[in-house]
């Protein structure tokens, strides 16, 4: 520095001038070495108080309490029990005897209450198993363990599971608390046998003992038998096997009673004829034959065979021991007779479905009971079961009936349904549907079919009325037409869909318990006995044939010459003279008293009591309309029409037709939506 600036020399002191001119220059002092000293420890008590004030006291509590404390990380000053540390993140690590060395991260800063809490763990503990007997399988917390080594197995502090298995004992489980902290435990177990000692004995000795089918040696015996339910056996020649049960507790001998063995019997199979009779020996039953029957060497013995329906044989005899000998009884049959006389003559007899000729003759049968059945194609089979006599002849008389003589004897001619509505049962039979080419006014959809109706149905004797028709839907109304109402409750309800006619059906069926013929638009198969429109087939056969007839119009029968036209006397509600005012045509000669609809059954009823078949209003059928007819000569059997389409068949005229096409029978109309004159009437399945 001397050689850069220049020297300093001190000065002597002058106050200030008068004129408030500023003083000279102050030299510096001269620093000296205990300055330093000095200066430093300023400093490290300056650090210091920086420390104290910025640090905060941490509590370290440990559990167990720790024998050697260490924190890294940053300084800490430790004050007792508390240590002062600022803020960061410090490890620390601690010792204790039996734990695991503790090494954890601490964040010490504002938060808390500055006592942090540390668990040192236990060091695993070790358990030394012994058994008796050595060498068992241990299996530790549901793990195999294999046999105990020496040392022992290193477990950690708490509850283990311990199951130990060695053959021809008990399975032993037992819970064990390990203390670890890398204490030696014994667990010292001797396992109790799963078997005892059994002693067996038999009268004469020397029987072969086998349990469970494991010989085990000859009486007397003592044996090493494990626990539990065995099957033991003892044979010796000249004896009858013994047979018995032995339960054995583990680890509690027992002694069985001596076994009395019997001399072996004699055998005596019976084969009797016929076979399947009872054989009993000395009143005891054996079985039915053929069977062996064992009896007791050198004595005699009372053997008898029986069978129902014949006489019994007996038979006294005495066999050696260990002979075999045969009987062979032919049985006897007691017989009865029985007359069997039938209508119709030429109907077939069968005795226990076996086919004996026609029914009328006397057969021999034997006093047991026996299946009678008389059948014939078409008839309803007629049966009985029946024991003959020997003492006196028995009779059958079989009255054949019809199948549909049948089916009208089991369910009545009429029925009504929850709503009131009477219906009348119409039989199964045949028709043929459709008219002759040549018809007068026949349309080209009148296709001639033959069908079979197989199942006999109920059919409504009127057409389902207004008032039938609002206990379902209130508020329907068929309106009125031209001034002239057609909502009378009496008259047949119109303007209804043919979904509204299925709904109807359906809700009629649900009130009577009955099943819904109907799923939406289609009728369920095989068709069940609920209430739904008639097929085209049934309603053209209730019409036109049922009762032997074969009718063209509603009011005639060809056979007796009443087809003629037009109708005469008030025969139904048609387009009469009337009606022309309404309709601008109508038959003439002709009044029925109605210009529109009339109340139903108002005119007289076809042969089978059904009322408006012809006239009043049109009805709804089942079927969807086709008019691609095939001609075939097949006969279709219970017909009900396409499965699929969105227009249905009508059938029957109404009060607005007057011409021969509209009013035959056969005449096939269709629709796809409601009518004026368009309503329905129901059906169900008999059975």
């Amino acid at each position: 520095m001397s050689e850069q600036y220049e020297r300093i020399q001190p000065a002597g002191f002058k106050p200030p001038n008068a004129a408030g001119k500023a003083s000279p220059r102050m030299a510096l002092p001269r620093w000296q070495p205990w300055y330093i000293v000095a200066a430093l420890a300023l400093v490290v008590l300056a650090t210091s108080l920086w420390f104290v004030i910025t640090a905060r006291a941490v509590t370290l509590e440990f559990t167990p309490v720790a024998e050697h404390v260490e924190v890294g990380g940053g300084f800490s000053l430790a004050l007792g029990a508390r240590r002062l540390m600022r803020s960061g993140e410090y490890v620390v690590q601690a010792q204790a005897a039996g734990y695991q060395p503790l090494r954890q991260s601490i964040t010490v800063n504002g938060e808390g209450d500055g006592v942090f809490r540390f668990a040192m763990e236990k060091l695993p503990g070790r358990l030394q198993i012994i058994t008796q007997p050595a060498g068992a399988v241990i299996e530790i917390d549901g793990k195999a363990a294999g046999a105990a080594p020496d040392e022992g197995y290193s477990l950690t502090p708490g509850k283990h599971d311990i199951v130990l298995r060695a053959a021809r004992h008990q399975v032993h489980t037992q819970s064990i608390e390990i203390e670890g902290m890398d204490r030696v435990q014994k667990l010292e177990v001797t396992l109790v046998p799963a078997w005892a000692e059994v002693k067996l004995a038999s009268k004469p000795a020397g029987a072969t003992v086998q349990v469970d089918g494991s010989t085990m040696g000859v009486t007397p015996l003592t044996a090493e038998i494990g626990a539990g339910n065995h099957r033991v056996e003892m044979q010796l020649a000249g004896y009858q096997k013994w047979q018995g049960a032995l339960d054995v507790v583990a680890n509690q001998p027992q002694s069985v009673p001596e076994v009395v063995l019997a001399p072996l019997r004699g055998t005596l199979r019976v084969s009797s004829d016929p076979a399947g009779a009872s054989v009993t020996a000395a009143g005891t039953f054996i079985g039915r034959s053929p069977v062996d029957v064992p009896l007791l060497p050198d004595r005699e013995t009372q053997v008898v065979a029986s069978l129902p329906g014949y006489k019994s044989m007996t038979r006294t005899l005495s066999i050696a021991s260990g002979a075999q000998a045969t009987w062979q009884p032919k049985l006897e049959p007691i017989l009865g007779e029985v007359r069997v006389t039938a209508t119709p003559a030429d109907a077939q007899l069968l005795v226990d479905g076996k086919p004996l000729g026609k029914a009328n003759q006397t057969v021999s049968l034997i006093a047991l009971p026996h299946q009678i059945t008389v059948r014939k194609p078409g008839y309803v089979e007629f049966q009985t079961t029946l024991t003959p006599r020997p003492d006196m002849a028995l009779e059958v008389n079989a009255h054949l009936l019809s199948e549909a003589q049948a089916s009208a004897a089991r369910t009545p001619a009429q029925i009504t349904s929850v709503a009131g509505q009477r219906m009348v049962r119409v039989p199964a039979g045949r028709l043929r549907m459709g008219a002759p080419r040549r018809e007068q006014g026949r349309r080209a959809n009148e296709l001639e079919r033959n069908v079979e109706l197989t199942r006999a149905f109920y059919m409504s004797v009127s057409e389902v009325t207004n008032a039938e028709f609002r206990a379902f839907r209130a508020k329907h109304s068929s309106g009125i037409v031209a001034r002239t109402t057609l909502d009378n409750e009496s008259y047949p309800v119109v303007r209804v869909s043919w979904a509204d006619a299925v709904a109807y059906c359906n809700w009629l069926s649900q009130r009577e318990g009955l099943p819904q013929a109907y799923s939406g638009d289609r009728l369920i198969t095989p068709v069940n006995t609920g209430y739904r429109l008639p097929s085209e087939a049934e309603w053209e056969y209730a019409a036109r044939f049922a009762g032997g007839r074969s009718l063209k119009y509603p009011w005639g029968d060809v056979k007796l010459g009443g087809d003629a036209m037009p109708p005469s006397g008030k025969v139904g509600n048609f387009a009469d003279a009337s009606a022309r005012k309404l309709l601008g045509e109508g038959l003439e000669n002709y009044d029925d008293g109605y210009q529109a609809a009339a109340p139903v059954a108002s005119f007289k009823a076809n042969a089978l009591g059904i009322f408006d078949l012809g006239g009043n209003v049109s009805e709804w059928v089942n079927d969807r309309y086709s008019a691609a007819l095939m001609p075939t000569s097949a006969v279709e059997s219970d017909p009900f029409g396409l499965s699929s389409g969105s227009v249905w068949v009508v059938r029957g005229s109404s009060w607005r037709h007057s011409r021969v096409t509209e009013l035959r029978l056969s005449w096939r109309d269709n629709s796809a939506a409601p009518r004026d004159d368009l309503g329905f009437r129901i059906v169900r399945y008999v059975e």
